[in-house]
């Protein structure tokens, strides 16, 4: 299959021309207009990458996993992450995790599972919760019905038993972020060495250390991720600057680049949308109703970023955060044909996975 008169996105430059599919895979890609399906100079951008997800607005990944996946992989993501909140743990971490196990394999758009938790600051976050220290017969148990499955956890290294946790984690290959936490940047240092790279949805419920004098802003883990050049940014571009002030999507932009920004939709399911792409449940924001694809336009209305920073925040950027980017996440000759078409105003015309169209 050739795709041809497309605007191509790469990582650093869009060119005019056309994109030869072989099984599924990406065969060639060149600045020839050669015959094929004409996607009539509409964009033709790697599928986007979510790492952190929990549902479809109407479908939990907890508790309907492929259902959830099929919506985001209509949107054109087409690797996810499951991520597992509070209310996963409650429906059970076990079932939960392997129900998305189920769900996995050839036509599926799952990647594996996040799980945002338990051993987060209970202060902090929708939903409320209790302390839960890192117990290591709890975490080994999870991560060994996984069979590899878990790719993020997010943790707070507050958290009595983080140390080992953390190690543990590094040991399995799982990728730490940080988030709802109140642990100075001297505290989260060590943890990189651990694993720790990317930051759970900044600037919303990240948390922060009391300051030590009245009138005085302490940095907390946001300022360490705006400071460190290694961490990665989950960002949550909802239209009405809910998650995330535009002001603050700015300075994150400004700071990180789109080489270390990841556009997350963490989409739930229930509540109310309050007329917008937000997720309310019993007056708390809990998440939102995004695909990635809207986060995009959200993020061009909010930093006017150029649409190459803006396909690499959802597709190249989470892609490398989640060690996936090897087969997919751009636009290359032998990687994975995951892609998207968008029209000018970044609509999602067509989807292909793993070479085949998605109806």
């Amino acid at each position: 299959m050739i795709l041809t008169n497309a605007k191509i996105v790469l990582e650093d430059k869009v060119i005019n021309g056309s994109l030869e599919i072989e099984g599924n895979r990406i065969a060639s890609v060149s600045e020839e207009n050669r015959p094929g399906l004409d996607l009539g100079g509409a964009f033709l951008c790697p599928g986007f990458v979510d790492e952190h997800c929990h549902g479809s607005g109407e479908y939990w990944f907890f508790e309907e996993p492929k259902k959830a996946a099929e919506y985001h992989l209509k949107s054109g993501t087409t690797s996810l992450l499951c991520s597992m909140w509070r209310n996963a743990g409650k429906y059970s971490y076990e079932k939960a995790i392997l129900n998305v196990k189920s769900a996995m394999g050839e036509g599926s758009n799952i990647r594996g599972v996040h799980m945002e938790g338990p051993y987060v600051d209970a202060d902090l976050g929708s939903e409320g919760g209790e302390e839960h220290p890192c117990r290591r017969e709890e975490y080994e148990h999870l991560i060994e019905i996984s069979d590899g499955i878990i790719k993020q956890w997010t943790f707070d290294p507050l958290q009595k038993g983080a140390e080992d946790f953390a190690r543990c984690a590094a040991e399995n290959g799982i990728v730490l972020s940080v988030c709802y936490s109140k642990a100075r940047p001297e505290e989260l240092l060590p943890y990189m060495d651990l694993g720790l790279s990317v930051a759970g949805h900044m600037l919303c419920a990240s948390g922060s250390a009391k300051p030590q004098f009245v009138g005085t802003k302490e940095p907390g883990s946001d300022v360490f991720t705006l400071v460190e050049d290694r961490m990665y940014a989950e960002v949550i571009a909802d239209s009405m600057g809910a998650h995330v002030r535009p002001y603050y999507l700015k300075l994150i932009y400004k700071c990180k680049g789109a080489d270390k920004i990841a556009l997350v939709s963490d989409c739930c399911a229930g509540g109310d949308t309050h007329g917008s792409d937000i997720n309310v449940i019993n007056g708390e924001l809990y998440g939102s109703r995004l695909t990635l694809s809207v986060a995009i336009k959200n993020m061009k209305k909010h930093t006017n970023a150029p649409i190459t920073d803006l396909v690499k925040m959802a597709s190249a950027t989470p892609a490398r955060a989640m060690g996936l980017y090897g087969e997919r996440g751009s636009i290359e000759a032998g990687k994975i044909a995951d892609l998207a078409v968008l029209n000018e105003n970044l609509d999602v015309m067509k989807v292909f996975l793993a070479g085949k169209e998605v109806r």
